[in-house]
C-alpha cells in the first residue's frame, strides 16, 4: 500500500516510455527541488501545489501544476513507480500525445471536482493537495475500461485488471473514513473521470451533446417541424424528390 492509499500493482515491466519518462523527470526534478533550495523551495511549492481558494482567486495553473509536486520521498518513489506501471502500457496502446493529455485531464478534472466541493466546505478550500495521485488513478480506472480481462498483481495476488476500479474506490473510501476524507476527493474525482473520459466521454464531446441538446430545445420551444417542399422540376430530374425545410 501507498503512503497515500494506492494499492501496490505489480505487471510485467513496461518500456520507459517518452511520455513517461518526461513526466517522470519533472516531477522528480520539481519535488527535489522543493524540498532541498529552503525558502526558494518552499515560495515554488506554493506556486505550484493546489489550493482550492488560490484557484477562486485565478490561480488556474495549479490544476495541472499539483500533479509534479510530491516533496515526501517514499510518495515521490510510490509515484513514480505507479507513473512507469501504469502509463507505459497506456502510451504504447495511446500514443505519447494521447496519453499526456488524459494524464493532465483527469488530475486537473479531480482538482476541480474538489474545488467545487471547497465552495461549500472550508476545510476543503484550505486543504493543500499535492502529487499525481488523481492522475494515477485515472490511468487504472483507463486500465479497468480498456483492458478488463488483463492481469495485474495486487500485491502477489493476480486480479483482473477490470476489479481495480471497485477496488481502488474501496481502499480510498476507507482511507477517507478512517484518516480524513478532505485529502482524498481528488483521487476520488480522478478515478471517476479517468473512467468517463476513458470510455470515450471527452471534453468535446460533451459539448457537442450539450449543443445538440440546446438545438433541441430551441427547435421544440419554437414548434419546428420539417415538411416537405414544393417539387422542382430540377431536383425532380437530379433526385427525384422535393426540399426538406423547416417551417414553423
Amino acid at each position: 500500500m501507498s503512503p497515500r492509499g494506492r494499492p501496490a500493482m505489480s505487471m510485467g515491466v513496461p518500456p520507459l516510455t517518452r511520455g513517461v519518462k518526461w513526466l517522470g523527470i519533472v516531477t522528480l526534478a520539481v519535488s527535489v527541488l522543493s524540498a532541498f533550495l529552503g525558502d526558494s523551495g518552499a515560495a515554488l511549492a506554493r506556486l505550484l501545489m493546489f489550493r482550492p481558494e488560490d484557484l477562486f482567486h485565478g490561480w488556474v495553473w495549479q490544476l495541472f501544476t499539483y500533479t509534479f509536486l510530491n516533496p515526501e520521498p517514499v510518495g515521490l518513489l510510490f509515484a513514480l513507480l505507479g507513473l512507469w506501471l501504469l502509463g507505459a502500457a497506456l502510451e504504447q496502446q495511446w500514443g505519447t500525445r494521447r496519453f499526456v493529455w488524459f494524464y493532465f485531464l483527469t488530475g486537473a478534472a479531480g482538482a476541480l471536482a474538489t474545488a467545487v466541493i471547497g465552495l461549500f466546505a472550508p476545510s476543503v478550500r484550505l486543504h493543500v493537495y499535492y502529487g499525481n495521485w488523481a492522475s494515477l488513478e485515472g490511468l487504472i480506472a483507463a486500465f479497468a475500461v480498456l483492458m478488463p480481462d488483463a492481469q495485474i498483481f495486487l500485491y502477489f495476488v493476480p486480479v483482473q485488471a477490470r476489479w481495480m476500479l471497485p477496488i481502488s474506490a474501496g481502499i480510498t473510501v476507507l482511507f477517507m473514513l478512517m484518516t480524513g476524507w478532505q485529502a482524498y476527493l481528488p483521487q476520488l474525482f480522478g478515478l471517476g473521470a479517468g473512467a468517463l473520459f476513458a470510455g470515450g466521454l471527452s471534453p468535446g464531446n460533451v459539448l457537442l451533446r450539450a449543443k445538440v441538446w440546446w438545438i433541441d430545445r430551441r427547435l421544440r420551444r419554437n414548434r419546428l417541424r420539417v415538411i416537405r417542399g414544393a417539387v422542382d422540376e430540377d431536383e425532380v430530374r437530379s433526385a427525384d424528390r422535393g426540399s426538406d425545410k423547416y417551417l414553423h
